[in-house]
């Protein structure tokens, strides 16, 4: 269409054909949706293809609202292709703004696994833990399971462990208190470009990011900016109250903000959750790519707990609090509360039952530091409790495979539990395939490189049984974090084409951004635009050839 503007541009025929003519104008809406719609069916073509070729899938679904305040619902297939790479397609937005129960929810999710035999191959489905979708009675979860009987239901473990830290810190009154005012550093920058301009002039490289009542991972780059940019920020709040030129909300509000950076307790709280953060920061990193096995998660879930134990100690307290007075002084004496005896608060959280008043702000504040850690241990624990169930993963779990080569150290235990999940195996055989790979350290290698191993050796049909397990394994999602990354292309392509288009093209255009991978593979082979062209003409009769014998 540009070479042919251009051409108009110096023949005066052509460009009053151009200017006239009705026909393909490449500005009419509904060419533009057919179009949209030709690629994003091509490219769905291929994701099925791939889809319908992998043994197992997985489900992972998500909801949201996007800008034009309908809620939409997020399908993505996981699979493992032939090549034992994991997969995560989307499969589109579907409008549940009229109905958001379970049923209408779960005639999407089947709907749209229809064509994928998903009686036979859906072996998991993943959701956020809303009580309509992973409700033991009535949820999606349950009714998904009636059709699919193999689908078990797995908790977004990276949305848990944001409840982890949202619920653990709830119940702590410092805590919130000092989260609400961690989130006034980034609500009196973004209200204003002038506040914005003076922060980079002040430093160049900080930048303060938004809160979140629920994804903790912004709270946690929130503690760092605001650890790491402390004097940048003192420096502005400074010009603000003493130079001229300032409304008298942005004095009030640097005020504020510039007490609550020399308060001896925000600046604890600041140190202390730094420590707690640069725990639990990778552990969402892991809980959300989607190449992370469930085995090796909960390997990390535990170490974290094991680490954020460690760092309960009095020596790193008084770290914590040493270096918390180097910089703002000694605490005052109005942080004195009612507390536990503090025999109870050295020995856990549960326990100590006989209150009386700290002594010292020293103690006090002590108490608050075993309290935070305490609180999140403990939901830690809770919260992902139900993972050590799924022990079937243990045989798999390659850094064990030496002591299950052992005289007697055969995981027989996850092997039945694994039999009684997912009873498709045939038993004896993958027994026997087993203990072949547990006795050759040629084969000790997490599942996802042990698969690669086996098709890149052409041992597939050698070892079959253990290449499905390494599938089965692999296909279970950790977290719906993929379904959650949707919302964000969604936000993009309501903002920034029409907040109003319809439902239809918001989904094309989504998949064909989502899916631009695939895109790029099918160009490779020469045949897309071909295949794009040849859909577009097959869906009417145009008024021009577009189609050649």
């Amino acid at each position: 269409m540009e070479l042919i503007h251009a051409l108009a541009e110096i023949d005066e025929g052509l460009a009053s054909h151009l200017g006239s003519s009705t026909v393909f104008t490449g500005t009419s809406s509904t060419i533009q949706n057919e179009l949209i719609g030709s690629i994003a069916d091509v490219i769905q073509g291929e994701v099925d293809a791939d889809i319908s070729a992998a043994p197992f899938i997985a489900v992972q679904v998500d909801d949201t609202s996007d800008i034009s305040r309908k809620c939409q619902l997020s399908v993505i297939v996981r699979h493992i292709n032939q090549k034992g790479i994991v997969c995560e397609r989307f499969l589109g937005f579907t409008d549940v703004s009229v109905n958001r129960d379970a049923q209408a929810i779960t005639s999407v999710v089947l709907r749209e696994l229809e064509k994928y035999n998903p009686s036979a191959k859906l072996i998991c489905q993943t959701y956020d833990g809303a009580s309509c979708m992973s409700g033991q009675r009535g949820g999606v979860q349950a009714l998904v399971k009636e059709k699919c009987p193999h689908a078990q239901f797995i908790h977004c473990y990276a949305h848990r462990l944001n409840l982890v830290l949202a619920q653990g810190m709830d119940a702590i009154q410092p805590a919130r208190l000092f989260f609400a005012e961690l989130d006034g550093f980034h609500n009196f920058f973004t209200r204003s470009c002038k506040r914005t301009a003076l922060l980079e002039e002040a430093d160049r490289c900080l930048r303060i990011p938004s809160g979140s009542a629920t994804r903790w991972n912004f709270k946690s780059r929130a503690v760092h900016a605001v650890s790491e940019g402390r004097e940048s920020l003192l420096r502005v709040f400074e010009r603000i109250t003493s130079q001229p030129g300032w409304d008298k909300d942005a004095i009030s509000q640097s005020v504020s903000l510039r007490k609550s950076l020399n308060s001896f307790e925000f600046v604890f709280l600041l140190h202390t959750f730094r420590d707690v953060f640069n725990l639990t920061e990778p552990l969402f990193k892991v809980l959300q790519s989607k190449s992370t096995d469930l085995g090796y998660a909960v390997k990390r879930v535990e170490a974290v707990g094991a680490a954020l134990v460690g760092i309960r100690t009095v020596e790193r307290f008084q770290t914590i609090f040493s270096h918390t007075e180097d910089m703002v002084g000694s605490p005052s004496d109005k942080r004195k509360r009612r507390c536990r005896d503090w025999q109870g608060f050295e020995q856990g959280f549960s326990q100590g039952n006989n209150d009386e008043d700290a002594a010292t702000p020293f103690d006090s504040y002590r108490r608050i530091y075993f309290q935070i850690l305490d609180s999140v241990v403990f939901h830690l624990k809770e919260r992902f409790a139900d993972m050590k169930k799924l022990t079937f993963f243990r045989l798999l779990e390659h850094t064990s495979f030496r002591t299950f080569a052992q005289k007697d150290g055969f995981p027989d235990s996850e092997l039945r539990q694994l039999f009684q999940t997912y009873p498709f195996f045939d038993a004896l055989r993958l027994r026997n395939e087993l203990q072949a790979i547990y006795d050759d350290c040629t084969y000790h290698k997490p599942p996802a490189d042990l698969l690669q191993l086996l098709i890149e050796d052409d041992l597939l049909s050698t070892l079959p049984e253990v290449a499905k397990l390494c599938q089965l394994l692999l296909t279970i999602p950790v977290s719906s974090t993929s379904a959650e990354r949707s919302f964000s292309c969604l936000k993009r392509v309501k903002t920034y084409l029409r907040n109003t288009c319809a439902q239809e093209r918001c989904s094309d255009l989504c998949k064909i951004s989502m899916e631009s991978t695939v895109i790029q593979s099918l160009k490779s082979s020469k045949q897309f635009y071909d295949r794009v062209i040849d859909h577009f003409a097959s869906l009417k009769s145009r008024r021009m050839p577009l189609l050649y014998k």
